[in-house]
């Protein structure tokens, strides 16, 4: 076991604490250190098969969730969201972890906008900050992209800013700077430093030099940015004075922004790291206030105190001291100063790189070639004991290209994953740790705030409200309608059966509990599963009560409040959108082809004058304006695929040309050729809450008569679908009820797709179609242990791609990261 990832918290005391300060001390420390323990914060890293996507797509991914520098051991169920940038959600998966993580995909549909959200979390991460789900705002290729984000307008420019004459119709660049003085506040008459972070109305970083004047022109510092729109320079206020900064951007545009105002009196906290130490200087105001002279300092790494100290300015006005780093991990540490009083008055962060997070992984192209349709063959080789769970993604390198706003494993889990704002090229910070990329870190630190906690609830012993308690996975919970609570016997027990698809069954003696609820949770099963129930003894309850079943998991809102992290992407490197809007063109030059061909493979030789199964269904099923007509027809009698949709609607997407079917958090939602499409249940009109909800194994025919279709009310403009649950001869014995038990319907987890990997070596119709996949191969589980330490990996490259990227992602039993990226040409 690597040790030094199991930490122990240290504490130095650079003076004993003494009075009513200790008391305070005992009480926020103590509190921190509760935090810690009781409530640990939960943080998400997802993998995705590639940075870009074009309509008609699918989404892999897999996901990593830590608490603090461990694999988390809290949350069972993972929530994965596709939203709008307005907040609406478009789809939304509940997916299992296993040992911190898990895996699955989102189908994407024609009617997307350009940009996406995909939004992460579990429940416990709910009760806390929800600045830090996970986010990522993705670009859909083959979209147009707006100029700006959304409510951006050309009036919105930083107070102050002069630009330039813009191009007619287009958005100016606007161009805004910020400081951020080192410890909070700028206090007259201390020399204090204040970094700057300067960008555009994008949020990436400017290049920028100015010079800080006071009211009367006369200049009192000068700085200019050293990395990424980032730098730093000192100041000492003067009393009575107010100063601004004059300066020029990259495209010589002058500007002019103020300073914060300085206060008359308190206190400035200044850190450097000095190799295996956190040093720091802490001076106040010449003049202060009695509490001001007495300062305790607090030092926390990953909710656990790890330094406090009672620190005496009453005959000094500056202290100096330091941290002891030793048995502290790679990671952000946090330092709050508080006054006499326990009142908190400045804060820093810093980065603790020990270079102890990483664990070797080797992936060796045994044979390589991008030649059409070639073999290749990788292995991986983890040279370790502990036990590995890694993922690997091997695309087209066209639409993979390296691209500055994205995070990694590494830089995401260890950094931008707990700060607020947003990190340009974050992974450039773990490329070395010389004094350079030590000092851009730092710069880092200075303009990205920490904010876990209120102190003035901890002073007070307050805890964190957990409305939402932490989920064992999928659970069966009852609740009776239509009965008082005083009219439920004492002891009262539901039998349960639970049928999934394939037939398996569970049973499930459910007893009320005190809040008149019936639960059983740790439950995990898949699609939709029917429920079979019945009272134990209890006629009353069997012939008043109505029983309501559900999974325990959350129900996305239809809008989710849009986030500032939802930041428009940075500008596409222009190969990279060619080579995205090349893909998408194929597919659809190539589309005609790929159905024809399909349409042979699926071609069915009968004999004279016998009817198909299609016609032998319409008449069993149809009548009137609904028999024969324009329309596409599904038989699920015997439709293997049909028993892994979550509903009707999910079976439909991409199965009808023109039909647009979203199945987000608000509901299906369906249109075609710009109307809403006409629903039918047994030629009865319905609307989509009524088919929803219906198991798709009791559906045996489905008809998407294509637009207008006059049977319906207004002329049909969208067309209709028309569904019919199955008859007498087409119910199996797996869909009837259990033994004339009361019937309900439960929905599971996200139903698992597989990743299509095609096999040229082998004969098979299917290797005639078209081939131009831009994932050649996605395996979101490799295990490694120390039985098992080496994995073959087989794939086949695709008719086009000449150059394929490989990037592999995964974590270790200890919680240390690994990280490998290679090209194939």
């Amino acid at each position: 076991m690597n040790c030094t990832r199991l930490y122990r918290s240290l504490i130095a005391l650079a003076l004993i604490f003494t009075g009513l300060g200790a008391g305070y001390a005992q009480q926020i420390d103590s509190m921190v250190n509760v935090y810690g323990e009781k409530y640990p914060q939960e943080k998400i890293y997802v993998h995705f098969d590639k940075p870009a996507y074009n309509t008609g797509e699918t989404i892999w991914f897999k996901s990593y969730l830590f608490a603090g520098i461990m694999p988390s051991p809290i949350s069972r169920n993972f929530y994965a969201e596709i939203l709008d940038q307005s907040g609406k959600v478009l789809q939304q998966k509940v997916l299992p972890i296993y040992e911190g993580s898990s895996a699955g995909h989102f189908d994407l549909p024609a009617n997307l906008p350009p940009t996406i959200v995909f939004r992460a979390y579990t429940s416990w991460m709910l009760n806390f900050d929800t600045t830090f789900l996970f986010s990522k705002t993705i670009r859909i290729l083959n979209k147009t992209v707006p100029v700006a984000p959304p409510g951006a307008t050309a009036a919105k420019q930083p107070a102050g800013s002069k630009q330039g004459g813009a191009a007619a119709g287009s958005i100016p660049a606007a161009v805004s700077l910020r400081f951020f003085p080192e410890g909070g506040d700028l206090v007259t008459g201390i020399e204090s430093v204040v970094a700057v972070k300067i960008t555009d109305l994008y949020g990436l970083p400017v290049n920028a030099e100015g010079v800080i004047k006071d009211a009367s022109g006369a200049a009192a510092a000068v700085f200019t940015t050293t990395h990424d729109g980032m730098g730093r320079f000192t100041i000492e206020p003067k009393a009575g004075k107010t100063y601004y900064a004059e300066w020029t951007d990259e495209k010589k545009q002058t500007h002019k922004t103020p300073l914060p105002v300085a206060k008359a009196t308190g206190v400035v906290l200044q850190c450097a790291p000095t190799g295996n130490r956190q040093a720091f200087i802490i001076k106040r105001s010449q003049e202060s206030p009695e509490n001001l002279k007495t300062l305790y300092l607090l030092g926390y790494f990953n909710s656990q105190v790890v330094y406090k100290a009672r620190l005496n300015l009453a005959q000094n006005f500056m202290v100096s001291g330091s941290i002891p780093l030793e048995g502290i991990p790679t990671g952000i540490m946090q330092m709050t100063l508080f006054d006499a009083n326990w009142n908190p008055l400045a804060e820093r962060i810093s980065f603790v790189n020990k270079e102890d997070y990483f664990f070797t992984t080797k992936v060796v192209p045994v044979a390589k070639s991008t030649e059409r349709r070639a073999k290749n063959t990788l292995v991986i080789d983890v040279p370790d004991t502990l036990k590995t769970n890694l993922s690997i993604a091997i695309t087209d390198a066209g639409l993979t290209k390296a691209d500055p706003d994205a995070d990694n494993i590494v830089s995401h889990l260890l950094l931008s994953g707990d700060l607020r704002g947003y990190i340009h090229n974050p992974y450039y910070y773990f490329t070395g740790n010389d004094d350079t990329v030590r000092a851009h870190l730092d710069l880092v630190m200075l303009t990205n705030g920490w904010r876990r906690f209120k102190w003035d609830e901890l002073a007070a012993g307050k805890l964190p409200v957990i409305k939402f308690p932490r989920e064992n996975y999928l659970a069966l919970n009852a609740t009776l309608t239509g009965v008082l609570p005083s009219q439920v016997p004492k002891n009262t027990q539901i039998n349960v059966f639970l049928q999934a698809k394939d037939s398996s069954r569970q049973l499930f003696f459910l007893a009320i509990d005190s809040t008149g609820k019936f639960k059983q949770d740790g439950l995990v099963f898949f699609d939709t599963v029917s429920v079979f129930y019945q009272f134990n003894n209890s006629k009353h309850l069997a012939n008043k009560a109505i029983v309501n079943f559900t999974n325990g998991t959350l129900k996305a809102p239809a809008i989710i409040k849009p986030d500032t992290a939802w930041r428009v992407p940075m500008p596409l490197d222009t190969s990279l959108l060619n080579r995205g809007k090349y893909f998408a063109s194929e597919a659809e030059r190539l589309k005609p082809e790929l159905e024809k061909k399909v349409k042979v493979l699926e071609t069915v030789t009968v004999k004279a004058r016998q009817k198909t199964k299609q016609q032998q269904m319409d008449e069993r099923y149809t009548s009137g304006l609904f028999s024969g007509g324009d329309a596409t027809t599904f038989d699920l009698t015997d439709d293997v695929s049909a028993m892994g949709a979550m509903n009707i609607f999910s079976y439909l997407q991409g199965r009808v040309a023109g039909l647009q079917i979203n199945t987000g958090g608000g509901g299906s939602q369906l249109q075609w050729r710009g109307a809403t499409p006409s629903l039918f249940l047994n030629e009865m009109p319905v609307d989509v809450s009524a088919i929803e909800n219906i198991p798709v194994t009791d559906i045996a025919y489905v008809k998407a008569f294509r637009p207008p279709f006059f049977g319906a009310m207004g002329g049909g403009a969208g067309g209709a679908i028309a569904i019919y649950t199955k008859k007498g001869g087409d119910v199996s014995s797996s869909t009837t009820n259990v033994g004339g038990l009361d019937k309900s319907r439960l929905t599971g987890y996200a139903l698992p797709k597989e990743f299509y990997s095609p096999d040229y070596s082998r004969e098979s119709a299917q290797n005639e179609l078209p081939d131009i996949r831009t994932t050649i191969y996605w395996a979101p589980y490799l295990l490694t242990d120390k039985n098992n330490h080496k994995i073959t990996l087989n794939f086949y490259n695709n008719d086009v791609s000449k150059r394929l990227r490989i990037i592999l992602e995964g974590m270790n039993e200890d919680g240390q990261l690994t990280r490998v990226e290679k090209i194939i040409d």
